[in-house]
């Protein structure tokens, strides 16, 4: 905030996903203008938020989880505090990192699949037999089959601001980025192909162009 603002009697409660040093800078703020500040970041897209199957961090105090767990729960029943502001922030990264991966993954493996003639369901039930296997396959797996990533649950475009978030937050502490910037870049080329405001499985249409 450019300026000081009064937040008396007032709960400010950040639910998207920034970094944790940007949720701490809010609670500073906000605190000083006599606010109420905590973040509460949730896992799922659309079909989960409709169903009441959110997965809700909070990030904050105790007496903050408790009073709003209530409000919480009308998202989802997984609700889990998480400690103070910022963490549960750095635990939606950590996820997000995890789909923007695994979808990058699973696109080159089904673009091996199908530039072999193998039968792709063969393929995935050995798949869903291993210990590498993630729902979200399943659920990502019609969108790329059939090149339709219309409708998006979360669009690609969002998925890149995430990941460059991530990437930032990571060489921070030092870590290795080299997995997550070849993730961006294949994030980028599909935005460059058009698909910035479809379903992020787009990402297959990157990886496994048609011929």
């Amino acid at each position: 905030f450019s300026e000081k603002i009064d937040f008396q009697n007032k709960t400010i409660i950040q639910m998207g996903t920034i970094l944790p040093e940007e949720s701490r800078n809010f609670q500073e703020k906000i605190n000083t203008g006599n606010g109420n500040y905590f973040e509460a970041p949730v896992l799922g897209s659309i079909p989960q938020a409709q169903d009441g199957k959110l997965i809700v961090m909070v990030g904050g105090n105790q007496d903050q989880y408790d009073r709003w767990k209530e409000v919480f729960q009308s998202l989802g029943e997984d609700i889990h505090f998480i400690g103070e502001v910022g963490k549960a922030a750095a635990v939606k990264l950590a996820l997000n990192q995890l789909i923007a991966s695994l979808v990058t993954a699973f696109s080159l493996s089904i673009g091996i699949i199908k530039r072999n003639n193998i039968d792709v369901e063969l393929f995935m039930n050995i798949l869903r037999s291993s210990a590498l296997y993630a729902p979200t396959f399943d659920k990502k797996l019609p969108r790329m089959l059939k090149r339709d990533f219309s409708t998006p649950n979360f669009p690609t475009k969002h998925l890149l601001k995430d990941a460059d978030l991530i990437l930032n937050e990571s060489k921070r502490f030092g870590l290795s980025t080299n997995a997550l910037e070849g993730v961006i870049d294949i994030i980028k080329l599909s935005l460059k192909k058009g698909f910035g405001e479809t379903d992020y499985s787009s990402i297959y249409n990157a990886v496994n162009p048609q011929d």
